[in-house]
């Protein structure tokens, strides 16, 4: 509501308790003044005692009247928006938070009724991201139930068998070999989990320093390289020898490990993946391109969302994590498709 309402309400209850008190305090005097007038107007012959008598109910009327203007007013102005915007809090109260009023009344009542609707409005959008995070909590704990179930289960399968005694040593250490990956599978799970808590965490720091960015990408690269040959993937880099920027080493060689184990799980053979580093204004942009196929669009609209999994698995907090560290160095985590070149790619901004 605009400023120049701001107290025109109580100055407008000063002046009609004003005007009705003085109206019952000079009754008399506004029946004399009539009969004054009256007198003056019709000479000497005055007017009789019976006029006089009905100038005072006439006055008295007048009063009454005016009272009940005045009673109309301050019900129409003060006690229908009073009750209106009582009515709505009540409501809202009741867990009724698609209430909205009208802001068309004056005085102070208009700023009342757009400061209600601002209330409301911020409840209901609390109201919509505690159910949003509820429900990416049951996500999470479903997926975490999940993942940890199927590596403790075959533990435990493959553990009753070695309890008998005439299991050959080639089947024993191949149950061994089993268990041992289970174990680590789940090792791998839990320690996704700590870190995706620990970065949604407000009190987490992480610690940038200037260094080589490019360097740290090809080491990472280079490290991995196994992994490309083994699937027959076509890799293609355009990164700089030197790009000098501030990040935290560690937790930018898990982005990178992160999307370059996504390119590798998630596409088939004899697909090209081009890693491009680039500095523009003192950013720095990486990309991570291939042509596999895109992305589902139910997939592509919850990506970087906790326990979203592609069909060849993962854990499912790879990306939420990425997302989270590159979030706390200022800078983005991206995911487009280009149909005309027929790539998707997965930018890095810092």
């Amino acid at each position: 509501m605009k400023k120049e309402y701001k107290r025109r309400l109580q100055a407008f209850l000063r002046i009609l308790i004003a005007i009705v008190i003085l109206l019952i305090l000079f009754l008399n005097r506004i029946s004399d003044f009539i009969q004054g007038f009256l007198d003056g107007f019709l000479g000497k012959t005055g007017i009789g005692a019976g006029f006089k008598l009905q100038i005072t109910y006439v006055s008295a009327a007048f009063i009454v009247l005016v009272f009940c203007v005045i009673s109309y007013v301050v019900k129409r102005f003060v006690s229908d928006p009073a009750r209106k915007i009582a009515d709505s809090m009540n409501k809202v109260s009741g867990g009724d938070l698609n209430v909205r009023l009208d802001v068309k009344d004056r005085f102070e009542f208009g700023e009342m009724e757009e400061a209600f609707n601002n209330m409301v409005a911020g409840l209901k959008e609390a109201q919509i991201i505690r159910e949003k995070n509820e429900e990416q909590n049951r996500q999470l704990y479903a997926g975490i139930a999940h993942d940890l179930r199927t590596p403790m289960t075959m533990v435990l399968g493959y553990a009753k068998l070695l309890k008998k005694k005439e299991i050959p040593d080639d089947e024993r250490k191949r149950y061994l070999a089993i268990i041992e990956q289970q174990i680590e599978a789940a090792n791998v799970q839990l320690e996704d989990m700590l870190e995706y808590a620990k970065f949604g965490g407000s009190s987490y720091k992480i610690f940038p320093e200037e260094g080589n960015i490019a360097a740290l990408l090809r080491g990472i690269l280079a490290d991995m390289f196994y992994r490309f040959e083994e699937k027959n993937l076509a890799l293609k880099l355009e990164i700089p020898d030197k790009v000098i920027c501030k990040y935290d080493r560690e937790q930018m060689r898990r982005v990178f490990s992160n999307l370059i184990n996504n390119a590798v799980r998630h596409n088939p053979e004899s697909t090209v993946i081009k890693v491009t580093m680039t500095e523009n204004s003192g950013r720095v942009e990486i990309v991570f391109a291939d042509n596999g196929p895109f992305l589902d669009e139910e997939l592509k609209a919850h990506i970087f969302e906790p326990y979203i999994k592609g069909k060849n698995g993962g854990s499912g907090l790879g990306l939420s994590v990425a997302k989270k560290i590159m979030e706390l160095h200022g800078g983005m985590l991206e995911y487009m498709e280009d149909a005309e070149s027929e790539f998707k790619r997965f930018v890095v901004s810092v």
